[in-house]
């Protein structure tokens, strides 16, 4: 006579091991099948957990979907730390900075899932993801401005550089090869790394 089959196991994790499961979960999905592909219910199943469970943690999937791009925001900041501890004012490589960033929004699809909230009208209360770059990048712009006998620069203009920095790593991603066709550019691989390559040297130039 055959054995009545047991429940499965249920695996007791802390709330802080749950929600980095879901999120590491999600953003699989994210990276496979874009914003449209993150689903609680798919999301649940990838982890074994319940959908009420998901749904404890994030509230919905607009609040899981919104935690993911924190997550993600979370791990360029402590990359981009982790890089400017070794900066001096002679070795700030922006093309490199501009890998490390397009990284998380061009492989790993963030720049489509900001853009998808933006247009479901899910506006971040948080600001200054990338205060840290601006401090580093700053200091290092008037280290360089004392050396050469200048007056060091506004820390306004910095925040401006920043920002058109961070515009171009969200941007490029998402619509990159429809303005260089535009402008008469190719947009296959080669062509999309010898433009960025150019936007980093000419932002480099700026600091």
């Amino acid at each position: 006579m055959a054995q009545p089959r047991r429940p499965a196991r249920r695996v007791r994790r802390s709330a802080e091991q749950a929600r980095r499961l879901i999120l590491e979960a999600a953003e699989k999905r994210l990276i496979e099948g874009g914003p449209e592909a993150v689903r609680v219910q798919l999301v649940a199943r990838d982890v074994g957990m319940t959908d009420a469970a998901v749904h404890h943690h994030f509230g919905s999937r607009d609040g899981l979907l919104e935690a993911l791009l924190r997550h993600a925001g979370r791990q360029v900041r402590e990359r981009i730390q982790a890089a400017a501890r070794s900066w001096t004012p002679e070795t700030v490589d922006v093309a490199a900075l501009s890998d490390l960033i397009a990284e998380t929004y061009a492989q790993r699809g963030y720049a489509r899932l900001a853009l998808w909230l933006s247009f479901a009208g899910r506006r971040g209360k948080g600001s200054g993801m990338l205060a840290d770059l601006a401090d580093a990048l700053h200091a290092i712009r008037c280290a360089r401005a004392r050396a050469a006998g200048r007056v060091p620069p506004r820390r306004e203009d910095t925040l401006h550089w920043v920002a058109l920095f961070h515009l171009v790593q969200v941007a490029d991603p998402l619509v990159g090869d429809a303005m260089r066709r535009s402008a008469g550019l190719p947009s296959d691989e080669k062509a999309r790394r010898r433009h960025r390559a150019w936007i980093a040297a000419r932002l480099q130039e700026m600091l």
